[in-house]
């Protein structure tokens, strides 16, 4: 999903979506919107410990007391190997981090976007973010002001909830249809202007955390 094929089908929808309506439409990929390092470092931390006391039974039970500082040498680098791969393997990192802390690192990293892109700053208040969040698996749909009032938040809640809880199916292919969902709905409460100016752009941006 974050390839230059993918990001360029994205581009492509934004702009036949944006030929139906003057809203303008802007996507942002994020590979994770945090990178948890609190939660990984607790990790390693907890392997250090893990590692000290198992080899130090193990060298105690061997050869009698054993060397410390060795061992301490020894745990440590084990509690490095440990956090490395929490934060290399994404299977392993969501094991650490529970649902609800995801959820709520997708809505501040979300948030935040919405005012790093400018969203709020078109002319008629008429832009629409779509956020993808690949490592949590959620997606946030946020419309700017102009189009709460005029488009039905059931309508914008539907194309968010298709997306978010699609199970199979090629990613980049829902972002594209959400898109042109969005394009369609949009069009009769914002139509397409004589002299409309492309506000923002439409090429998709990766947002790292």
């Amino acid at each position: 999903m974050l390839t230059e094929a993918s990001l360029d089908r994205i581009e492509a929808a934004v702009a036949d979506a944006e030929k139906q309506t003057s809203c303008e439409y802007i996507v942002v990929l994020a590979p994770a919107s945090s990178r948890y390092e609190g939660r990984i470092i607790k990790a390693g931390a907890l392997g250090a410990l893990l590692a000290y006391a198992l080899l130090y039974s193990i060298n105690y039970w061997l050869y009698g007391e054993p060397d410390a500082l060795w061992l301490l040498l020894e745990a440590i680098a084990s509690g490095a190997l440990v956090a490395v791969a929490f934060n290399k393997f994404s299977p392993l990192r969501r094991l650490l981090i529970p649902r609800w802390v995801m959820t709520a690192a997708v809505d501040t990293a979300a948030h935040a976007t919405f005012s790093q892109e400018n969203a709020s700053l078109t002319k008629d208040r008429n832009a629409v973010l779509i956020y993808v969040s690949v490592f949590e698996g959620e997606v946030r749909l946020m419309p700017d002001i102009g189009v709460q009032q005029k488009v039905h938040e059931g309508k914008l809640g539907e194309i968010e909830g298709k997306l978010a809880n699609a199970q199979s199916g090629d990613p980049t292919e829902l972002v594209c249809d959400a898109i042109r969902q969005l394009g369609a709905c949009c069009g009769a409460c914002f139509p397409i202007e004589p002299e409309d100016v492309n506000e923002l752009p439409d090429r998709p941006q990766i947002r790292l955390p």
